[in-house]
């Protein structure tokens, strides 16, 4: 299978781009199904891979835009969504393929994708439309007993989906059924094909068992019935039964790539400071130990699993909200328009003051008082005063940045060797497009510096006793600052999924948080990550600066890269 990215321009000046995924049964002499796949708000095309891969595997040429201001589409200052010609545009373009048969094709849409296929469906009619979590503001507005679409349709909603009802999505498959000359006896019955695919009319509406909204893209069950569906309704080339599926290796293999991604950009930085003598200040003695013992470790650690849960809750405390109103096309410098990104960056920036309460807490306490600290003790400052401290920082600032540009480089050279990149549950490491790049900067410079409060609180001040030997003692601090910067969000995650899958369409004191938990499912990883280099780095370099720096940076990126850019 072949991954191209595709640009299109549209109407509004705008620059559009998609995923093209060519199997190898596709060519000019033999040309083959296709699919065209419509992502939610808050998605991208990248969403789609698992669908894709899937497809793909059956013989599908598939194609996923991103909407405006997701993946690598452009954005407007002024606000809007999708132009309404790039959907035109993106299905002609795949139709005009020479390697793709423009008499089987299908179209798949979830949540508001589901809005936009069905706009496309009822304008080009293709055999299959298939509908996820979503629909009915289009149905509403769209469909009438004139204006209908003609083929196999399916609809999809997750038992467990906050965002839809079942009488909704029973109304609006029966309907549809309705006038395409399908009669219903009394109420559609979910999971029963009314119609049939001989007569082009074949209906069904499917509800995926415990399956959350944003859960379509990685619940088997679902993405087994848009295969079935697909392929009942016309010939392909490579039938395989929708039960047979790899797509989460293809995750797996994201997930363990990110790991082994940051792990040589942190190789990288270590090594060049080992062999380019003016960056040899950025490694320092590793200060004294001067860690909490006893009751005030217990709290502090007992803290450190408790903020997020209260961050979680509130909605980062009002911060998340203020931040999505600060990035208006009215505000005078738009920092932070990365919405969805906002969710776990104001997540971070919540802890990391609850971190600087406790450093002051801690400093005038323990610190001070049992062993007369300094800054210097912290790792914040070095000797020489404030000079040499300003150089170490510049230093370890000028490191970062050409790690950063040497790890981007790779993944644009890999992304145009191999057609892909490094993803995992809606996080992950891709190549920047250009031109979002410069909104990108203020969260990498916050991330860096809230990485520079977490760095004191996880190195510093619960650095445990050693055991005697270095490489161990920085094995456990890796892992116990892993376990306490990400558990409890993967937690709640866990807890959050649960419940919701317990209460179903309705919703309960877990499934009702201020921040929506299953907007950061990829957050758990780019926390291991982060803490996990940091701690290393400090352990390494005596010091807190190039790893928060570093650090902060790489997931500052992780997040923004699959994140929106959006001004209304």
């Amino acid at each position: 299978m072949k991954i191209t990215r595709i640009n299109l321009v549209g109407n509004d000046g705008l620059r559009y781009s998609a995923l093209l995924y060519v199997p190898a049964n596709a060519t000019d002499e033999t040309p083959a199904p296709a699919i065209m796949m419509y992502h939610g708000l808050s998605g991208s095309a990248r969403n789609h891979e698992s669908w894709a891969v899937e497809f793909a595997r059956r013989g599908f040429v598939c194609l996923a835009p991103d909407n405006m201001g997701a993946g690598d589409s452009e954005f407007s200052m002024e606000g809007g969504e999708f132009d309404p010609s790039i959907p035109d545009a993106f299905t002609q373009y795949l139709l005009s393929l020479p390697f793709v048969d423009d008499t089987r094709w299908a179209m798949g849409g979830h949540s508001l994708g589901s809005d936009t296929c069905l706009a496309m469906a009822l304008k080009y009619q293709p055999n299959v439309a298939m509908f996820s979590d979503g629909g009915g503001m289009t149905f509403q507005t769209a469909v009438t007993e004139e204006n209908y679409y003609h083929g196999n349709l399916l609809f999809l909603l997750g038992t467990a989906d906050k965002s839809g009802q079942p009488a909704d999505f029973i109304n609006m498959t029966q309907t549809m059924l309705e006038y395409n000359g399908v009669s219903v006896d009394g109420e559609l019955v979910p999971g029963q094909l009314y119609g049939s695919f001989e007569e082009s009319n074949a209906g069904k509406l499917a509800l995926i068992p415990d399956q959350v909204h944003e859960a379509a893209f990685t619940t088997p069950a679902h993405i087994e019935e848009i295969l079935n569906f697909t392929q009942a309704a016309f010939e392909v080339p490579n039938p395989i039964d929708g039960s047979e599926q790899i797509w989460m290796w293809k995750d797996i293999t994201g997930m363990v790539g990110m790991v082994c991604f940051v792990c040589c950009l942190i190789c990288l930085a270590l090594m060049l400071i080992d062999k380019i003598p003016t960056l040899a200040i950025i490694k320092q003695p590793l200060p004294r130990n001067i860690g909490m013992r006893g009751v005030p470790l217990a709290i502090s650690v007992v803290l450190a699993l408790v903020f997020p849960v209260l961050a979680l809750y509130t909605g980062s405390f009002g911060l998340m909200s203020l931040l999505a109103s600060s990035s208006g096309k009215e505000a005078l410098i738009p920092l932070f328009s990365v919405w969805f990104t906002n969710i776990a960056f104001s997540l971070i920036i919540v802890l990391n003051i609850f971190g600087a309460l406790m450093f002051v807490l801690y400093h005038k306490t323990w610190g001070k008082k049992n062993f007369g600290a300094t800054f210097q003790d912290y790792g914040v400052t070095i000797e020489g005063g404030a000079k040499r401290t300003l150089e170490l920082i510049g230093k370890a600032l000028l490191l970062a940045g050409i790690v950063v540009a040497v790890g981007w480089t790779y993944l644009l050279i890999q992304k145009g060797i191999f057609g892909t990149d490094f993803y995992c549950l809606f996080w992950g490491y891709k190549p920047i497009a250009g031109y979002k790049f410069v909104y990108y900067i203020p969260y990498m410079i916050v991330w860096a510096l809230c990485f520079a409060v977490a760095a004191v609180g996880m190195c510093v001040e619960r650095r445990l006793p050693s055991t005697g030997n270095e490489s161990k003692d920085t094995a456990i601090a890796v892992a116990v600052n892993i376990l306490l910067a990400a558990g409890a969000i993967s937690v709640v995650n866990i807890l959050e999924t649960v419940f919701q899958i317990q209460v179903g369409h309705g919703s309960s004191f877990f499934a009702s948080w201020g921040i929506p938990i299953t907007r950061i499912w990829g957050m758990p990883i780019g926390m291991i990550l982060g803490a996990g280099g940091n701690t290393y780095l400090y352990r390494k370099t005596g010091n807190i600066w190039l790893g928060a720096i570093l650090m902060g940076f790489i997931a500052a990126l992780g997040a923004c890269l699959y994140g929106q850019i959006r001004f209304a």
